[in-house]
């Protein structure tokens, strides 16, 4: 024997399969999130006021 497995032998590593995709991940609209004046993205929807230009939220 050669040493190189072969298709059906038993001794033949196999891949591992493929993880889950994980659940969750980011909302499908980020408006609530954008200052209306600059445009930045906020950590939060619940922001008062922009983190990069100060603006209020409208």
């Amino acid at each position: 024997m050669s040493g190189t497995a072969r298709p059906g032998d038993p001794d033949r590593e196999t891949a591992a399969p493929a993880p889950a995709e994980p659940e969750g991940g980011d909302p499908a609209c980020w408006l609530e999130m954008v200052c209306a004046d600059c445009g930045a993205i906020q950590d939060t929807a619940e922001f008062t006021r922009c983190a990069r230009c100060g603006a209020p939220r409208e």
